[in-house]
């Protein structure tokens, strides 16, 4: 039986597309920088990709439990190597697009990167493999020493226990621990805990300025006219926002209690005064709000002479669900919420 010459020339083609896959443990090498030693430079540098790094699917460790990312989702970049007299040692970062650690909420790109160390006989032929710690958003922190022969790497991992403080007012509560990694004579990683996991409070408050009553009043535009109307939350400087971070000695963060503190932009308006107390007037917008649509809160707060806060009320709120209103419309609205407010008032505030 003869082959048809159009059948041998795509078997040679297989075959070709075949060997051109295979390639050398040298090739996978001169994708990395050969070092001296191993420190925290030696992972490179983020989004150095390996190109056609399938090629290499044989020197890359699988997916397993220790990554939570979809295999879609996973690129290896370019590291380095060093060549010790019975192994290669090889430290690169595997990146992740999706990284599911359950934060995506937080992140508008959850994105990360693995720390790898990676042994393998003179060969190519894997002997270990460790995932020393993870970076990428703001929800993890890390701090390689290496040690002076470079055989060993001390890692500081911190996972913050609350994503959700980074969008309030609070201090950051991490989860610290410390790792020794050690390459012994036989290409294995020894791995040990050096300090035991712990609870690390990361202090972003302290150094914020607090506005003293003045400073914030300062923001405000005062009306002296006592028109009680809509156009009290005519803003006082057209996109100055007041630092709600610097007012927290003053007012309560739960004032809005419908979005995330560090979520929300504080518009400062007009402000008037009484016999007993100062009305603020300011607007609040809310691109990303707990539940439910972006919205924005028409406010009122009111404080003492002496600057202590009393109170807030919100006299007109619009989600991104509503149906439009004119400015006309808007305007009246507010107007009756004003004068019901002001009616409940005692303090011979102006009507």
């Amino acid at each position: 039986m003869k082959i048809k010459k159009p059948i041998i020339v795509l078997m040679i083609l297989l075959s070709s597309h075949v060997h051109a896959q295979k390639v050398s443990f040298q090739t996978f090498l001169s994708e990395h920088e050969k070092v001296e030693k191993l420190d925290s430079a030696s992972f490179g540098s983020p989004y150095e990709f390996i190109e056609n790094e399938n090629l290499y699917s044989e020197f890359l460790p699988p997916t397993n439990d220790d990554c939570p990312c979809k295999l879609k989702d996973i690129r290896w970049q370019k590291g380095s190597y060093i060549e010790y007299k019975n192994f290669i040692a090889v430290a690169l970062l595997r990146y992740c697009s999706d990284y599911l650690d359950g934060n995506d909420e937080w992140f508008m790109e959850n994105e990360g990167f693995d720390y790898m160390l990676i042994t393998y006989s003179r060969d190519g032929k894997m002997i270990d493999c460790k995932t020393l710690c993870h970076s990428g958003t703001a929800a993890y922190a890390i701090g390689i020493k290496a040690s002076d022969d470079g055989r060993s790497l001390l890692v500081e991992q911190k996972t913050l226990d609350d994503c959700s403080l980074l969008v309030q007012y609070k201090n950051l509560v991490y989860t610290s621990c410390t790792r020794k990694y050690t390459l012994l004579s036989d290409g294995k990683i020894k791995e040990s805990i050096t300090i035991a996991p712990h609870k690390e409070t990361v202090d972003v408050l302290s150094s914020v300025e607090q506005f003293s009553f003045e400073q914030f009043k300062a923001y405000f535009h005062k009306q002296d006219k006592h028109v009680i109307d809509h156009t009290l939350f005519t803003m006082a400087e057209e996109d100055k926002e007041l630092p709600f971070e610097s007012c927290l000695s003053l007012i309560p963060d739960t004032v809005d209690t419908k979005g995330w503190p560090r979520e929300i932009c504080w518009n400062p308006c007009q402000y008037i005064e009484s016999d007993d107390l100062f009305y603020f007037f300011l607007i609040t917008d809310c691109r990303f709000p707990k539940e439910g649509y972006p919205y924005v809160e028409f406010l009122v707060l009111e404080f003492l002479k002496d600057g202590t806060f009393k109170g807030a009320k919100s006299v007109y709120h619009w989600s991104d669900d509503m149906a439009d209103v004119d400015s006309d419309t808007q305007n009246t609205m507010v107007n009756k919420a004003l004068k019901r407010f002001f009616a409940e008032r005692t303090d011979n505030c102006p009507q």
